[in-house]
C-alpha cells in the first residue's frame, strides 16, 4: 500500500512525464513549422537576389548589342545618351555605372588615348604598363562623374582576377563575373564596399575577332541592401563567394551579432555569371515576433501549473489521510492511557492506604502518649500531602530534585530516631522528569515503609547524586541506600525490585522508559543499596553547589 507522500511524489513524477512529452513534441513540431519557414524565406531571398543580378546581365547584354551595331563603339555622345535612359540610380540598386574596355594593339595607344582626350578632357593616357598577352583601356564609362574620369584608359587585363574573368568571358561568350573585389578603379564613389565586375565581350557585326568587353561594375551590398528593404525580408543576410567565403561580398550588421536565433542559421547556393555565390541567412527580430513558438509557450506554462494544482490536491489529501491515522492512533493511545491512569490510580490509593497504616503504627510505637502521636502522625501525613502536590505540580517548567526527595524522605525518618541525609549538587529536573523520578520516589518511599528503613526502629536512609558525562550528555547517577539495623537481611522476597505486582513494573517503565536510564539494585543483611542513572534534559538547569 502507497503512503500519501509516495503516492504524491508517484501523480507529480507521471503528470510531469506526461507534461514534458507533450511539450517537447509541440516544441519540436513548432521548431520544424519555424524552420520551414525560415527556409522558405531564405529561397524568397536568394531568387531575389538571383532575379537582381539577371537583371543587371540583361542590361549588360543591352550595353553589348548597343556597341555592337555602331560603327563607331567609342563615340562617347551616342553612349552616353544610351546610358542615361537606363536611369541606372533609379531602377538598378548596385549596379552604378556601364563601361567599355576596348582591345588595343600596340600601334593603336596613340589614337585611343587621343579619343579619350577629346571626349573627356583633360590628357587621357592608357595606363599602366602593359602585361604579355592582352592589352585594354576603358575607353566609355557612363555616367560621367569627375571621380569615375579617373578610371579612363584603365588597362584592366593588368590585375589578375580581372584579367581572368575577361579571359573566360572571351572562351564562353557569356556573362562572367570577378571574385569579389574592391571597386576603387571602375566607380565613382569609393568608400571600401566590395563587389564584381561582369564582363560581356563584344564582337562587331559580321567581326572574327572581338572588339572588346562590355562591363558592369556591381556594388553587391547595395544590391542586397535594396533586396531588404523593398521586400522587407526578416532576415540577416551574409553573401560570399564560395571560392573566398572568408571575404563576404554583403553581410548586415545583425548576422555579424549572430542574428536573433543563432541556432536556425541557413545556407543555400546561388549561380551567378559562371561563380557560385553562397548566401547565409539568420532570423532577425523581426522573424521572432512573427513566428513565435505561442504552442509551446502555452504548454510549458499551463502543464507546470497542472503539475503544482495536481500535487497540491495530492498532497493535502495525504495530509487528511495522514491526520486521521494520527486522529486514529490518539484516541487509542487515550484509551491506552486512560486504563494506565485507573490502574495506577487504584495503585497509589491502595499504596496510600498502606502508607497511612505503616505511618500510624510506627508512630503509635514511637509516640508516649496521644499528645505525641498525634502530632508525629500529622507530621508525617503532611509530608505525604505535600509529596502528592509536587507529583500533581509535574506539569509546571521544573522541580528541585532534592525538594523532590525531601518530601518522600520526610515520610520515613521524620524523628530524630531515623534521620534522612540528602547530599548532591542542585539540579532542576524538567516536567518529565519531575513526574517519572516522583512516581520513582513514592514507590521506594512506600516499599521503605512496608518493608525497609521505615519499617523498624533505628531505621534511614541516604541519597546521594552526582552528575557524570555519559554517552549521550550529562547523566544523574542517584544512589538511593537504606539501613536498618537489627534485621539480618533485606535479601528476601519483601527487597524493592523483587517484588512482583506493578510497583516494579511503573519503577523500570519510569527509569527505563520515561527517562532512559538503569536501576541496579544490591542488598547485604541490614543494608539495600540502588543504583539510579538516567542522561539529564540538555535544557535542565544543572548547578554546582
Amino acid at each position: 500500500m502507497f503512503s500519501p507522500s509516495r503516492l504524491s511524489a508517484s501523480a507529480i513524477a507521471a503528470l510531469s512525464l506526461v507534461g514534458a512529452g507533450l511539450t517537447w513534441s509541440i516544441y519540436g513540431i513548432e521548431t520544424s513549422r519555424r524552420e520551414e519557414a525560415f527556409a522558405r524565406l531564405l529561397v524568397e531571398a536568394a531568387g531575389y537576389v538571383e532575379t537582381r543580378v539577371e537583371q543587371h546581365i540583361a542590361l549588360l547584354n543591352a550595353t553589348r548589342s548597343f556597341l555592337a551595331v555602331h560603327d563607331e563603339p567609342t563615340r562617347r555622345e551616342d553612349f552616353a545618351a544610351f546610358v542615361d535612359g537606363l536611369e541606372l540610380e533609379a531602377f538598378y540598386s548596385g549596379l552604378q555605372e556601364l563601361g567599355f574596355a576596348r582591345i588595343l594593339r600596340p600601334e593603336q595607344e596613340a589614337g585611343i588615348e587621343g579619343i579619350l582626350s577629346r571626349a573627356y578632357g583633360g590628357d587621357r593616357r592608357v595606363w599602366p604598363e602593359p602585361v604579355p598577352g592582352l592589352r585594354t583601356a576603358i575607353v566609355l564609362l557612363e555616367p560621367d562623374h569627375t571621380r569615375g574620369r579617373a578610371s579612363l584608359g584603365f588597362d584592366m587585363a593588368t590585375e589578375e582576377q580581372r584579367r581572368a574573368a575577361m579571359l573566360k568571358a572571351s572562351e564562353t561568350g557569356a556573362a562572367t563575373a570577378t571574385p569579389p573585389l574592391t571597386l576603387d578603379r571602375e566607380v565613382a564613389i569609393r568608400d571600401g564596399q566590395p563587389g564584381i565586375l561582369v564582363y560581356l565581350p563584344v564582337r562587331p557585326s559580321g567581326a572574327p575577332e572581338i572588339e572588346g568587353y562590355a562591363f558592369a561594375p556591381v556594388r553587391v551590398g547595395d544590391l542586397l541592401t535594396a533586396v531588404l528593404e523593398r521586400y522587407d525580408l526578416p532576415l540577416e543576410l551574409r553573401l560570399a563567394d564560395a571560392a573566398a567565403p572568408d571575404v563576404p561580398l554583403f553581410e548586415s550588421a545583425g548576422f555579424a551579432l549572430g542574428g536573433a536565433e543563432g541556432d536556425l542559421e541557413m545556407r543555400t547556393s546561388l549561380s551567378v555569371a559562371g561563380r557560385e555565390w553562397v548566401l547565409s541567412a539568420a532570423p532577425s527580430p523581426e522573424f521572432g515576433a512573427a513566428i513565435q513558438l505561442r504552442l509551446t509557450l502555452f504548454s510549458a506554462i499551463v502543464f507546470p501549473l497542472l503539475v503544482v494544482l495536481a500535487g497540491v490536491a495530492v498532497h493535502w489529501q495525504g495530509i487528511s489521510i495522514r491526520r486521521t491515522r494520527a486522529l486514529n492512533e490518539l484516541v487509542q493511545h487515550n484509551v491506552e492511557q486512560k486504563d494506565l491512569l485507573l490502574r495506577e490510580m487504584a495503585h497509589r490509593m491502595k499504596n496510600s492506604l498502606t502508607r497511612v497504616s505503616a505511618i500510624a503504627r510506627q508512630t503509635a510505637r514511637e509516640s508516649v502518649d496521644k499528645a505525641a502521636m498525634a502530632e508525629s502522625l500529622n507530621a508525617r501525613l503532611q509530608a505525604m500531602s505535600a509529596a502528592q502536590d509536587l507529583l500533581v505540580m509535574s506539569g509546571t517548567d521544573s522541580a528541585d530534585l532534592a525538594e523532590l526527595l525531601r518530601f518522600e524522605i520526610d515520610q520515613i525518618s521524620a524523628s530524630a530516631a531515623n534521620p534522612g541525609h540528602l547530599s548532591g549538587p542542585p539540579v532542576r529536573l524538567d516536567e518529565r522528569q519531575t513526574h517519572a523520578l516522583a512516581v520513582v520516589f513514592h514507590e521506594l518511599a512506600t516499599n521503605a515503609l512496608k518493608y525497609g528503613a521505615g519499617a523498624g526502629a533505628g531505621g534511614e536512609v541516604r541519597v546521594h547524586w552526582t552528575m557524570e558525562p555519559g554517552p549521550s550528555g550529562i547523566h544523574l547517577r542517584l544512589t538511593w541506600e537504606e539501613r536498618t539495623p537489627g534485621l539480618p537481611s533485606l535479601a528476601g522476597d519483601a527487597a524493592p525490585g523483587q517484588v512482583s505486582g506493578f510497583g516494579t513494573r511503573l519503577l523500570e517503565a519510569m527509569i527505563g522508559g520515561e527517562l532512559g536510564g538503569s536501576l541496579t539494585r544490591q542488598s547485604r543483611p541490614g543494608v539495600l543499596t540502588i543504583e539510579i542513572r538516567f542522561p539529564l534534559n540538555p535544557d535542565a538547569q544543572v548547578t554546582a553547589g
